[in-house]
């Protein structure tokens, strides 16, 4: 029973892996559009979108190798044990180096929200001017 209360407690402390290789494929492609409409405007703008791409890669890097490697053979038993009890533990308990990476993911979001922004006012501004 105590066990039960303190894992109530904690749930949602922790971060969902799944979620966070969701929304890393989820937000390259919408940089990636934004990134070269920018580039087509020569005013560096898109440059803040690839630094804090750079940086996501570097922090979830353990993340997408795991997922590779697990794509590149069949897990044993034991193997997939305790990579379920794994994504059991991140969820309920912050486990320092993936919340590096939903931090580095959320900074690429707001990058990429950041430009969006800058787009759509010169894009405000152009049509102003017409």
């Amino acid at each position: 029973m105590a066990l039960l209360l303190v894992c109530g407690l904690l749930s949602g402390c922790g971060t969902n892996v799944r979620w966070l290789l969701t929304e890393q494929g989820e937000l390259t492609p919408e940089a990636d559009r934004l990134a070269t409409a920018a580039e087509g405007l020569g005013k560096g703008m898109e440059q803040p979108v690839y630094d804090a791409e750079d940086r996501q890669l570097a922090a979830c890097r353990f993340l997408t190798d795991a997922v590779a490697e697990g794509m590149a053979q069949k897990p044993s038993a034991g193997q997939q044990f305790v990579s379920n009890l794994s994504a059991v533990v991140v969820l309920l308990v912050p486990v320092e180096p993936v919340e590096s990476c939903s931090d580095a993911i959320d900074a690429y979001r707001e990058s990429i929200v950041q430009l969006d922004h800058e787009l759509t006012r010169l894009d405000a501004r152009a049509g102003t001017r017409r």
